[in-house]
């Protein structure tokens, strides 16, 4: 029944429609709070109104410069088609999302017990329902759900071992929120030793053809210093986080930066250049011995796809932690991959009834 996994899905975050209009209600102008929603909704604005979207946003108390790609902003026009407010069209990516992840997983798990892969299909809910409870300004301040969706679809598309899924997702996520920037060799490196060369010769061919298409002709070769724009930006922010810290950017638990910048040698301010070193060396760490582990033991355990799932669910959780800058809605993300692999789990450990 992989259609009624779908819709079970769907309709476990649709339980959170009231609880989300009131929040909406609640911070009725979230540009006020936070340049998130006005820079995303000006990107998409000015793109769908003919006009070139990469240029100084212009806010009552500052002029940032847009940092979001592609994939993350024009989403907007959802809402902007259908006239709500601008929040539900990445709550509507998300349910999309969702629900094709609901029909592709059951369909590639058509042995496993429907009568506990059914259920686990809410769990794609719990993460929009911990920040329906716990937090709500940072999912009103934001359209993370868009960025979610693109991974639910490659965490999908590595749970079904489906190849188009994960072509997908991969393109959406370089083109949204390029977290997984890390993870990329991991897999690439995984699916060109253990999979037909065939599969790496499409998905990268199309991943970079996506990229070509939807960033790098109509944007960057139109003005080629907007990524090291984007990066300077960042990293001021990033600076200015490590320098003052503050409760909405150094959660404890969350991020370890808060201890990181004592341990490392030095004042804050004389170890700031090394601020992204110990997300970096992290990260590293995980291509480098994640490779080697996979070739040398784990790769009798389980297969190149899951093993990358796996990754998918933890590497990113590890870049947030040891990020330098770190806002609490970027867990949307993870979290809703850590369904897909919890999904993965419940099913194949169910049979046939």
């Amino acid at each position: 029944m992989p259609w009624l996994h779908g819709l079970i899905g769907m309709l476990g975050l649709f339980t959170a429609y009231e609880e989300l209009r009131k929040i909406w209600v609640k911070y009725p102008d979230p540009g006020k709070s936070s340049d998130v929603l006005p820079q995303l909704e000006t990107l998409s604005h000015r793109f769908f109104s003919g006009e070139f979207p990469y240029q100084l946003v212009n806010l009552p108390t500052h002029a940032p410069y847009p940092v979001y790609m592609p994939l993350h902003w024009a989403p907007v026009q959802i809402a902007t088609f259908f006239k709500i407010d601008t929040r539900w069209s990445a709550i509507i990516m998300l349910m999309s999302a969702v629900g094709i992840a609901g029909f592709w997983l059951a369909k590639s798990h058509a042995w496993a017990s429907w009568k506990r892969t059914l259920p686990a299909m809410l769990l794609f809910a719990l993460p929009v329902w911990g920040y329906v409870l716990w937090g709500k300004v940072d999912i009103a301040l934001s359209l993370e759900g868009v960025v979610a969706a693109w991974y639910v679809l490659l965490a999908t598309g590595l749970a079904a071992r489906n190849h188009v899924l994960i072509t997908i997702g991969i393109a959406g996520a370089l083109l949204s929120r390029y977290t997984l920037l890390f993870w990329l060799p991991l897999f690439a490196i995984l699916l060109w030793l253990h999979a037909p060369k065939k599969y790496s010769y499409w998905t990268w061919g199309s991943v970079a053809a996506a990229v070509l298409a939807l960033f790098v002709v109509p944007f960057w070769m139109k003005d080629t210093t907007i990524v090291s724009r984007i990066i300077t930006h960042y990293t001021g922010c990033a600076e200015g986080s490590w320098l003052r810290p503050d409760d909405y950017t150094f959660y404890d638990a969350l991020s370890l930066n808060i201890h990181l910048r004592q341990w490392l040698p030095g004042t804050p301010e004389q170890n700031l250049p090394y601020a992204q070193l110990p997300q970096i060396v992290v990260q590293l760490l995980c291509v480098g011995l994640g490779v080697y582990f996979y070739q040398k033991k784990w790769h009798r355990d389980m297969d190149i796809y899951t093993f990358s799932l796996l990754a998918l669910s933890i590497m990113p959780m590890l870049f947030y932690n040891f990020s330098p800058m770190l806002f609490k809605y970027y867990m949307l993300m993870p979290l809703s991959v850590s369904a897909v692999m919890c999904w993965k789990v419940i099913a194949s450990w169910s049979g046939k009834d």
